[in-house]
């Protein structure tokens, strides 16, 4: 068998991470400035949110340095805006947005980079972010979190990621095409949200933030078309799942024999 080698990040990564990262904080888990009024920079983020999370439910273990390199930089700048937002001091950054903005930029470029050429940890990683991603959405089908516990949240997300990487170091195949789907079925509700404005964005960003007091000022209710939303996710990602199975069997991921 010829051994395995790090694949060489394409600068085509760079030039996807930067539309991605570039409205992170709004459509991924709410704006610094806590306005979510649709504008063209939201639309645009809505309409690639949907466009790579239909990609990734279908063709994720197909595109697999997209998948990994995406996974890498939604997991670290989703916990670099985690960070910054339970350690956010009162009177707030000095220039809040563009802290949020470069850090997460920041941080992506690293995580994905990273996931590219580091291939074990890689899928280690996307196990974790894939618990991370379902234990989040699990939350958010209760306005305010099912979990209203911060530290009761943190548990339970932590166990999840946990699990995630866990069955994604031993059962590596099945792995990388459920977290595919759940990624990207996540990744569509929310580019949805941002022109449905049904509240599941706002809930979400809520159940994540860990730190009491550091929930948005804004109340972001669940009503019955953001449940249904929330349904839409877990079919288009079960389909996704489905769909995956069937498309590849005798595939290597990223031809690693």
């Amino acid at each position: 068998m010829a051994a395995s080698s790090s694949p060489k990040p394409h600068p085509f990564f760079a030039l996807l991470l930067a539309l991605l990262l570039a409205s992170l904080p709004s459509p991924a888990l709410a704006a610094p400035s806590e306005t979510l009024g649709l504008n063209i920079a939201s639309g645009i983020a809505g309409a690639i949110y949907i466009v790579v999370g239909i990609a990734l439910v279908f063709f994720g273990f197909r595109l697999s340095r997209v998948l990994l390199f995406i996974a890498g930089a939604y997991l670290l700048s989703t916990l670099a805006y985690i960070a910054l937002r339970n350690l956010e001091p009162a009177n707030g950054y000095p220039s809040r947005e563009w802290v949020y903005l470069g850090v997460s930029i920041a941080a992506g470029l690293i995580g994905g980079f990273l996931f590219v050429c580091l291939y074990k940890l890689a899928i280690v990683g996307l196990g974790a972010f894939a618990g991370f991603t379902l234990a989040s959405y699990i939350l958010t089908f209760q306005t305010g979190s099912v979990i209203s516990s911060g530290i009761g949240r943190a548990i339970f997300i932590i166990v999840v990621c946990i699990v995630g990487a866990v069955l994604a170091f031993f059962f590596e195949r099945i792995a990388i095409i459920v977290a595919s789907s759940i990624i990207g079925a996540v990744s569509v509700v929310l580019g949805i949200d941002v022109f449905a404005a049904t509240g599941v964005t706002g809930n979400l960003t809520q159940a994540v933030l860990l730190a009491e007091g550091k929930t948005s000022r804004l109340d972001f209710s669940v009503g019955t078309t953001g449940y249904v939303l929330l349904a839409s996710g877990v079919l288009l990602a079960v389909v996704g799942i489905v769909v995956q199975f069937r498309t590849n069997r005798g595939r290597e991921f990223m031809h690693h024999k």
